[in-house]
């Protein structure tokens, strides 16, 4: 393999991530066609980008977690109102 193949990994792996296709097969791609995998992304049609999203569990533990810090400076009754 040339070198070229190697340096052509992260172009071709950020461009197939922009189409939405999976990085690790673009990665072996690059790594065996270099940048003629550019050519092979022109054709194939662009999905979605998955945004992954924190479950709610998740969210109501950190709130919960803050929420309880900030009752632990509470001392005073005129604290609240701060």
């Amino acid at each position: 393999m040339y070198t070229i193949n190697l340096v052509s990994i992260p172009f071709v792996v950020f461009f197939a991530w922009a189409k939405g296709r999976g990085l690790l097969r673009w990665a072996v791609m690059a790594y065996l066609f270099g940048f003629w995998s550019f050519i092979f992304l022109l054709f194939v049609k662009t999905k979605p980008i998955k945004i992954y999203e924190i479950p709610q569990y998740l969210k109501d533990l950190i709130t919960a977690r803050g929420f309880k810090n900030k009752l632990k400076d509470i001392k005073y009754p005129s604290d609240l109102q701060n």
